[in-house]
Parts: structure tokens; C-alpha cells; sequence
């Protein structure tokens, strides 16, 4: 007899939490399940999570969010990829294009048909292939045909560069929050705003109830722990155990501070390698973002906050904050009627915006292997594997960023120079340095391309290309090469500005009232 959940409560609000609901409102709809939200009024977003990965699209549609809404309702500004500055050295940029990076050739990856035409001497520069790359270069941007402007898709254009590129969006998380909850609201999601005095746990080590400030107690058959870094439930309560990878990733804290806007928003992240770690600028439609994240061992607070204002542009919107954080995750996402989720579950810092697209990953993998009230083991060991592997395969990303750092200015970038590396991560290192390749699934996130443009970036060119590539003529593959490098161009030059096309299709809602909100 099927024994299907009845109960679902999701403990903690922000940016997570309403995620959860707005997801899981939309797929469970018809089956009767009912979702409530305990949400403390005095606990607010951390705020930091304001750029995104393409997934946030993707959580858009499958959500049934209208996107020109969101984005209008969020102050929200495009994005097509993170410019690296002073990554490899003082005054040289990298960057990290979203979507795909040239056309594959005759079944080769595009990467070794661009190694081959470098050796013969063609002279177009890795993103030279990317519409992406060149938009963000021109600040130039259009929603690609696959999307409408309600979201619906459409039929590709024939011209494969509108097709190539992809985007996500820099946006204000408390606003996400605040349109996210009033939409779980239509839906019929109920909110409980609380604070959680006393977790009661069964013989079973499940969790049976909660017992609030209001002196209620909420029962429910699944729990989703979205109560940050302290992880109420899934730590605290059930104490399931942290993974600790501080010793591959050294940034333990952060300085947060938003500023008024001075220039009109580019359509990317801009990540600033500094003394003791990396500064962010993320440039919404009504302020911009930024941070500092650093090492405790090599830096002060002071010193880092003093660091982040000498680089901001801009009269100050609030008071910096300085947060302290551990890289790594529980040792189970899932446990028993739990499911942790955004810090609750883990913490990667943003050097790649993966905060909102774990969050979204995680729940996809929930949806899909959802329990009814046996809570059958082997379903939660397979979920909390394929989730494993999504941080692991995040985590090496975010290392190749440091370890291959050109700088070696500091102790900080001199420790980046020998620091300890996974087996997983110098395994695909090395591959990639012989022979140009990297091994890649389609179920891993970033794509060869992504692997391949902080490697380029930071300029770690393989010994060889494909040996087969040889029996490619020299001249026709470089004609192949500049005729789409000139495609490229010749799209992008004809689409409008990013600031104007915001402002003729999706302006912030309260967009003079904003710019004066402190969060």
C-alpha cells in the first residue's frame, strides 16, 4: 500500500527556503501534500547569494515564473559569464563565458580543432568563439530565441550564435525572497512566522515535531533544514557531521557592502583577485554588490573591510558586514524525514556562484527521488551520493581557480602555489596539460568549456592536440574558424545595449524606491 507524505514543513525563509517552496508548490501540485514554512521575523538573508548560474532559469520555468515579472520584481540585471581581473597577474583578465564556446568540428571537441589552428598559427583568442564573451565584451544583450519574454519557449533561430550562448541573472536576494513568498502564498503554501525553541526527535532518530516560540508545535512527516549555517535540524538536532574543506580552499570569511550604482550595469560578475583572496562586483539594476572574501589566516577583518571599501565606487547603501563561514557540507544532505538545503546543507564559497543553482540541483535530485513514509534507506543513500558528487565536482572547480593562480605576490597566492590538491582534480589537471582534454558527464555542471576557459585564462596550454587532427587541412579549418569568429561578431554588433534593453523590456518595479533601500 502506498504510504505517500501528507506533510511537508520547510523551517527557515530567505532565499532557500522559498525555493524550496516555490519548487516543490509547483511539483506537487494535485498530489495533496501540504507545505508550510516557519519563518522567524528576525532573522534576515544573509543577502550574498545575488549572482546566479544559467540553472536559475531553469528553476524560473520549471517553477511557471514568468521571467520579465521576476525580474522586474528583483531589480534584476543579465549576466553571461565572471570577468577574472589580476587572477594570473597584475592587469590581466580572463573570462568564464556561459553557454558554449565554438561549434564542435566533424566530431572533434571544438577546443582541440582551436588547438590544432594555434599550432598552424591562427591567431583568434579562445573567446573570440564564444557569443557570450563577446557580448559581455560589447555589453550587448537579448534574451535568446529559445526563450519569449513570458518564458515560453520557442523555436531556435537558424542562426546558430543566437543559439550558442546562455545567460543567468545578477539579482537581490532579499527581494527573491520576498516575490518568491507571496507567490507561495497564491499557491497555498502556509507561512508560520516563529522561531523553533525545541526539535523533538523519536526512537527512531526521525523528527517527530517542532516546538515554537508562539508556543505551537508543528508536526509534519518531512522537514527541510533551511536555517543557514547552523543547520537547527540536520546539525543541531540530528547531528549528522560537516565535511570540513578548509584545507583545500583557505577563504574563511567575507566583508559584504552595497553601494549606489555610478555607470549602468554590465552584463557580468567581475571577480578581482586581492592581496589575501578575491573581491566581487555584481551590478544589479538599482545598486551593485560587493564583497571581499579572504583568509583569516593572512588578513584582519579590518584589513579586509578596508581593502573592500578602497575598491568600491559609489556612496555607501549600509554598513559592511563581515561573515565567517567553513567550506565543505554535512556528511549527509539527506537523513532520515531531513533534508538540508542552501547553508544548512553547505557552503562553497561564490568564486563561481554556485550557491542558488545547489540549491536548485539539490531540490531536482529530492523531486526526483521523493520518499513516501518508509523512507526506504537505499533511495537516501542514492540521493545523497549523486549529491556528493555535485559538491565535489564544484569544489575541485573552485580549487583550479587558486591553484593554477598565476600570483605569487603574497603569502596568500605563495600558499596557492603549493597548496594540497584532490587526486580528482590533479587527475583532470594532468589529462588536460598532455592532451588538451577534459573528462566530462553529462550529469557534471560545468561543461569541458568552463574547464577550459580558466585554464586558457590563466594560460595552461596543452603539450599536444589530438592526433588525429593532423589529417585536417590547415587552411580550411582556419577559414572555419574566422568565418565564425566573424559570425560571432557580426550577431552581437546588431543586438541593443544591456542597460537598454533592460530599461524597453524589464525595468525594476520600484526602481527609485530601491535604490535607497537598505536590506
Amino acid at each position: 500500500m502506498q504510504k505517500t507524505l501528507k506533510t511537508l514543513c520547510i523551517v527557515g525563509g530567505g532565499t532557500a527556503g522559498w525555493m524550496a517552496a516555490t519548487l516543490l508548490s509547483s511539483a506537487l501540485r494535485g498530489s495533496h501534500i501540504h507545505i508550510t514554512v516557519v519563518e522567524s521575523a528576525d532573522i534576515a538573508s544573509i543577502g550574498v547569494g545575488e549572482s546566479t548560474v544559467p540553472s536559475m532559469m531553469d528553476f524560473l520555468q520549471t517553477s511557471q515564473i514568468n521571467l520579465k515579472e521576476f525580474i522586474q520584481a528583483t531589480s534584476a540585471s543579465f549576466k553571461l559569464g565572471i570577468r577574472f581581473d589580476d587572477w594570473l597577474t597584475t592587469g590581466e583578465s580572463y573570462f568564464h563565458p556561459f553557454g558554449r564556446v565554438g561549434k564542435d568540428v566533424n566530431g572533434f571537441d571544438f577546443y582541440q580543432a582551436w588547438l590544432k589552428s594555434k599550432a598552424d598559427g591562427h591567431t583568434s583568442r579562445w573567446v573570440d568563439h564564444s557569443p557570450s564573451a563577446i557580448m559581455a565584451e560589447n555589453e550587448r544583450f537579448m534574451l535568446r530565441p529559445t526563450y519569449s519574454q513570458n518564458g515560453q519557449s520557442q523555436e531556435p533561430s537558424e542562426n546558430w550564435v543566437l543559439y550558442s550562448y546562455a545567460h543567468a541573472l545578477h539579482l537581490d536576494a532579499v527581494q527573491v525572497a520576498r516575490y518568491l513568498r507571496e507567490l507561495c502564498f497564491k499557491r497555498g503554501v502556509t507561512r508560520i512566522e516563529a522561531t523553533v525553541n525545541n526539535v523533538v526527535i523519536d526512537e527512531q532518530n526521525f523528527i517527530q515535531s517542532l516546538e515554537l516560540d508562539n508556543g505551537s508545535t508543528v508536526k509534519s512527516d518531512f522537514f527541510i533544514d533551511c536555517t543557514g549555517f547552523k543547520g537547527l535540524l540536520i546539525e543541531e538536532a540530528l547531528q549528522v557531521g560537516y565535511q570540513d574543506w578548509s584545507e583545500y580552499l583557505p577563504c574563511n570569511r567575507a566583508v559584504t557592502v552595497q553601494t549606489e550604482n555610478v555607470s549602468n550595469p554590465v552584463p557580468y560578475t567581475i571577480a578581482t583577485a586581492r592581496d589575501t583572496g578575491w573581491t566581487w562586483k555584481i551590478p544589479l539594476q538599482h545598486r551593485t554588490g560587493n564583497g571581499y572574501v579572504f583568509s583569516s589566516q593572512f588578513c584582519s577583518d579590518q584589513q579586509a573591510m578596508e581593502t573592500l571599501l578602497n575598491s568600491v565606487t559609489g556612496k555607501l547603501i549600509n554598513e559592511p558586514k563581515i561573515i565567517p563561514f567553513v567550506t565543505g557540507k554535512r556528511q549527509k544532505i539527506w537523513h532520515n524525514n531531513c533534508l538540508a538545503l542552501g547553508l544548512a546543507g553547505g557552503f562553497l564559497e561564490p568564486l563561481e556562484s554556485t550557491a542558488i543553482h545547489l540549491v536548485y540541483k539539490t531540490l531536482v535530485h529530492f523531486i526526483k527521488h521523493f520518499p513516501d513514509r518508509d523512507f526506504d534507506p537505499c533511495n537516501e543513500q542514492i540521493f545523497n551520493q549523486k549529491i556528493d558528487t555535485d559538491y565535489t565536482e564544484i569544489r575541485d572547480f573552485i580549487i583550479l581557480h587558486y591553484c593554477t593562480a598565476g600570483r605569487d605576490d603574497t603569502d596568500f597566492w605563495r600558499w596557492c602555489q603549493t597548496m594540497p590538491v584532490p587526486e580528482s582534480l590533479k587527475e583532470k589537471i594532468h589529462l588536460f596539460r598532455q592532451r588538451g582534454q577534459i573528462e566530462h558527464s553529462p550529469e557534471q555542471f560545468f561543461s569541458s568549456d568552463s574547464w577550459c576557459s580558466i585554464l586558457e585564462g590563466m594560460q595552461i596550454r596543452p603539450q599536444k592536440y589530438h592526433p588525429l587532427l593532423d589529417a585536417f587541412d590547415s587552411q580550411s579549418l582556419a577559414n572555419t574558424l574566422s568565418n565564425n569568429v566573424q559570425a560571432i561578431q557580426d550577431t552581437v554588433l546588431k543586438m541593443p545595449n544591456h542597460h537598454d534593453y533592460i530599461q524597453a523590456h524589464c525595468p525594476a518595479t520600484h526602481q527609485k524606491a530601491n535604490s535607497k533601500a537598505k536590506s
